[in-house]
Parts: structure tokens; C-alpha cells; sequence
């Protein structure tokens, strides 16, 4: 297991997410101004979901910080705002952010299975896009239900189960496809999601998480993303996005967010 916890670590130091998406030196302010623009443009319901108001004047933790979009926002409204996420260029990344906007977050180097916080200390707990790499997700969402304060709010995206990619793209890609052919399911999850190299990476359905979130009560799912390319195969990404977050995006969407209060 610490093997393949490496192998992840390294894969993210290498292409810290988000990265890739804008050709801008990754720490300079101008990555950041343009990273965010792409950001909230591509994921329009992102911001709805977290709810940021919510957050004003209260302790908020992020785990999985990417190139920092929700934790800028976080922490201007929050009271304390931590960031955590095991890969150290990720965080050099955030540290640059923080920096270049004075954003007064508490970064930290560790792993969500082991996060360096007291028992009962935080309002609400974020993480966008990080759990399904996580081997022993069990154990971090028992870590992130202890430092959650009674009542305390858990906003979360996993890969979804259930989406058209997962269900209809990728066993049809293996069967004719000549790239996949061959691959695995699983192969197929790791490369397509997140790129060549990545060595873990599970999707997970509405039931699956409401067990892993058994000390919680769910409050909501919602099924979000979609690739048009996948869906008509060399015309779908001629009609645009919006028309596909709408319609199939809501139905059979990639991913799948929720939000649940810790029970104490």
C-alpha cells in the first residue's frame, strides 16, 4: 500500500491538477487569473454546489487543493481556512496562490487518511475530485467525520458509477476501439479520467457512498459533467457545453456530488 500511495503522490507532483489546462507558468498570477476564468466557465455549477455564503465566518478544511479555485474562494469568506493535499507541488502551487492574494490560508503537506487537525474543530470539510484516489477512503472519510464539529458539513464529488462514460463509452471503446482494446475497465478509468500514468482511481455509485458515509446524514447528490465528444464521436463537441450540463450531464453525468452532516 505505501508502494501505490507513492506512485500517487508522484503522479500529482508531477501534473499537479489543472496544470495542463493553461498554457501560463504554473505560481505566476497570471496562471492563476486565467486558471480561474477557465475554471468557473467550465463548471458553472461548481460554486452553487459549495455554497460559499454558507461558509462566511466559519473553520473550513479542503482536502485535494488542485490549483486552488475553491480554496480563493473559501478563504475569503471563512473565518480559518486549511488546505491539505499529499502532493508538495500541489501545495507549492497553493502556496503561490496564497502569496500573490494575501489569502491567509493554513497549508498543509499530509495525507487525508491522517489529517493533522483536532477532534470536533471544523464547520465544514471540502473535497472536490480527491477521495477516488484515495486507496483507504474509508479511513479519510472517518478522519474527516472526526474533525467535523456536530452537525458539521461535508461537501464531496467522486467519479460517478452510473455516468454515460463509465457505463455506455468505455465498454464500447474496448470492444472496437483500437486504442483501448485490451485495456481494462480500470485502465480505462485511470487514463481517461485523469491521464496516462495515473495509478488509482475508483467510481463510486449514490448506494457506495451513502455506506461509506454511514456516521453521516446525506442531504443531497447531484450528478454533474459531460463530454459531448463521447457521446456523437466527432460532431458532440460542436454543440455546446451548456446544452450537455443541462440535459445528460444531470442524468449520466461523470460526476457525482453530495453534501452530508456529520451525526455526533
Amino acid at each position: 500500500m505505501a508502494k501505490l500511495y507513492s506512485q500517487i503522490r508522484n503522479f500529482w507532483d508531477n501534473q499537479p491538477c489543472g496544470t495542463t489546462h493553461i498554457n501560463l507558468p504554473p505560481q505566476s498570477r497570471e496562471y492563476f487569473i486565467e486558471f480561474d476564468k477557465f475554471f468557473e466557465s467550465f463548471y458553472p455549477y461548481y460554486l452553487p454546489f459549495l455554497n460559499l455564503e454558507a461558509m462566511r465566518g466559519q473553520r473550513v478544511l479542503e482536502i485535494g487543493l488542485g490549483s486552488g479555485f475553491s480554496l480563493h474562494r473559501i478563504a475569503e469568506v471563512a473565518e480559518t481556512c486549511y488546505g491539505l493535499d499529499l502532493s508538495a507541488n500541489t501545495l507549492a502551487l497553493n502556496q503561490a496562490r496564497d502569496r500573490h492574494f494575501r489569502l491567509g490560508c493554513h497549508l498543509v503537506q499530509a495525507s487525508a487518511t491522517n489529517i493533522p487537525l483536532a477532534d470536533n474543530s471544523l464547520d465544514f470539510v471540502v473535497s472536490v475530485g480527491c477521495l477516488h484516489h484515495i486507496p483507504d477512503i474509508q479511513q479519510a472519510i472517518d478522519e474527516i467525520h472526526r474533525i467535523l464539529k456536530p452537525q458539521g458539513i461535508f461537501r464531496g464529488m467522486v467519479y460517478n458509477r452510473h455516468s454515460y462514460r463509465y457505463q455506455v463509452y468505455i465498454p464500447v471503446t474496448r470492444r472496437f476501439g483500437t486504442r483501448w482494446r485490451g485495456n481494462t475497465a480500470q485502465d480505462c478509468v485511470n487514463e481517461m479520467y485523469d491521464g496516462s500514468d495515473n495509478p488509482y482511481g475508483v467510481v463510486y455509485s449514490r448506494s457506495e457512498i451513502s455506506s461509506l458515509l454511514r456516521r453521516f446524514e446525506m442531504i443531497d447528490f447531484q450528478i454533474q459533467n459531460f463530454v459531448g465528444q463521447e457521446m456523437v464521436p466527432g460532431y458532440g463537441d460542436r454543440i455546446p457545453r451548456n446544452v450537455w450540463l443541462k440535459t445528460l450531464g444531470r442524468i449520466a453525468g461523470l460526476d457525482l456530488y453530495f453534501s452530508a452532516r456529520a451525526n455526533k
